[in-house]
């Protein structure tokens, strides 16, 4: 029989394929993209009376890839860049603007319109692993930058008893820190070397947004303050992809 060279390549082909999928948890690189549901934490997400931003931040959703390098058997290292769009909840800036209505002793009607917090992030750090055949658990610890995009708030308030509305304006900001981040991952084997993965992550930072005012004007009343404070930002992210071990 003859054997041709695109015989030979063909079964050499096969065999790293083979290889690839008796030996995937033996592999020394993984790519995964997840996406999912995120929730806030830290002073975004909880509210207070006297911090207009506190409990601004609701849930959302995320889009994060990694790629983990296996140093040994059971440790690596993990870079992973993220990207966070939550909803923004007007109520607090509502209830700072309400403050207002209360000294000029009138109830009003608020429309509100808003734009999206985001947050992105990109970490490096180092995975542990543990194998159950080809079925992996990895968990990691990372450290590095985060970038935050705080919303613009628009409120327009009606008096009950008419007169000239009240405009509330706030403006977006961005602002950048150090952060960290830690969670875990699920890595089951679908089909070679693609597998599937469930994770969860959480990613915060100490970030400080500096000359942002809250312009509030009736007519001729300006009751406009700035606003500059360091607060603690931060997600949980939660959700499924894909991967690819080589």
């Amino acid at each position: 029989m003859k054997i041709t060279l695109n015989n030979c390549l063909f079964f050499l082909t096969l065999s790293l394929f083979a290889h690839v999928r008796a030996n995937a948890q033996n592999t020394r690189a993984f790519f995964s993209v997840t996406g999912g549901y995120s929730l806030p934490v830290g002073e975004l997400a909880r509210e207070k009376l006297d911090d207009p931003f506190a409990g601004l931040t609701s849930s959302g959703y995320y889009g994060q890839a990694n790629f983990d390098v296996r140093i040994a058997r059971w440790i690596g290292l993990r870079a992973s860049g993220s990207m966070n769009h939550n909803k923004t909840n007007s109520q607090p800036i509502i209830d700072k603007a309400n403050s207002y209505a209360e000294v000029l002793g009138e109830r009003f009607n608020w429309q509100s319109n808003v734009s999206r917090w985001k947050l992105n992030a990109l970490m490096v750090g180092p995975a542990l692993y543990i194998n159950f055949g080809r079925t992996q658990i990895e968990l990691h610890a990372q450290g590095g930058k985060v970038w935050a995009d705080s919303p613009s708030v628009k409120l327009l308030g009606t008096a009950e008893t008419g007169g000239d509305p009240i405009t509330v304006d706030l403006q977006p900001a961005s602002t950048s820190a150090f952060g960290l981040a830690g969670g875990l991952s699920l890595r089951v084997p679908l089909a070679g070397a693609l597998y599937f993965q469930l994770g969860g992550d959480v990613i915060g930072a100490e970030a400080e947004i500096k000359d942002v005012t809250i312009k509030v004007v009736r007519g001729t009343l300006d009751f406009s303050e700035p606003v500059s404070a360091k607060r603690f930002i931060g997600v949980v992210n939660v959700g499924a992809g894909l991967g690819l071990a080589f």
